[in-house]
């Protein structure tokens, strides 16, 4: 026999779910196609993760303003490409102007919200795909830890709806004997 040593930890909970402050290292677009017609997408990968680990944003339109909301969110929560915060016509609520290009957000810090997946019944992690800004303070924008909260909050509750929305989906792991679904009022 001989004395041997291995490692104590079970690792760095790198991959555990709930929320994790990433830096992004590659950010690209892409097009995906489909029957229904193309759609944008923005892909992110992040420092210290393998390249299947990603965030995949595909745009989103306002119905009744037809702007797209989805991708710039990506951007406005990780405080990239903000040219300038403008007033609106009706001076309600501010404008961000910002530079859409991909390669501005490499680089940039944002929260993420790991899950773990159950539609390959493997429990894989995924990254939810809304985000949240740091606490950070910025040329033209700037985010308190009360409204990170919030937004995380926010955030939190738009996966868990998604959760209730693919409940039906969700495949169980039960045996149901004939017993128990025989009815005496139905003959077959």
């Amino acid at each position: 026999m001989a004395v041997k040593t291995m490692a104590m930890g079970g690792g760095d909970g790198k991959f555990n779910d709930g929320w994790h402050e990433l830096a992004i290292a590659t950010a690209e677009y892409g097009t995906y196609k489909s029957p229904n017609g193309d759609k944008k997408y923005l892909d992110l990968t992040f420092e210290g993760y393998p390249e299947n680990m990603n965030l995949r944003v595909y745009e989103v339109y306002n119905k009744t303003t037809n702007e797209e909301f989805s991708i710039a969110n990506i951007f406005k929560y990780a405080n990239a490409g903000i040219i300038a915060v403008l007033k609106d016509p009706t001076g309600k609520k501010p404008v961000i102007q910002y530079d859409d290009e991909a390669s501005g957000l490499v680089g940039a810090s944002i929260n993420v919200f790991f899950y773990k997946e159950t539609k390959s019944g493997k429990g894989y992690s995924r990254i939810f795909n809304s985000i949240a800004p740091v606490v950070q303070e910025g040329e033209h924008i700037t985010y308190t830890e009360d409204q990170v909260a919030s937004i995380k909050a926010s955030v939190e509750k738009r996966y868990n709806k998604s959760l209730e929305l693919n409940s039906d989906t969700v495949v169980a792991d039960t045996t149901v004997t004939a017993a128990e679904t025989a009815s005496p009022e139905i003959p077959f």
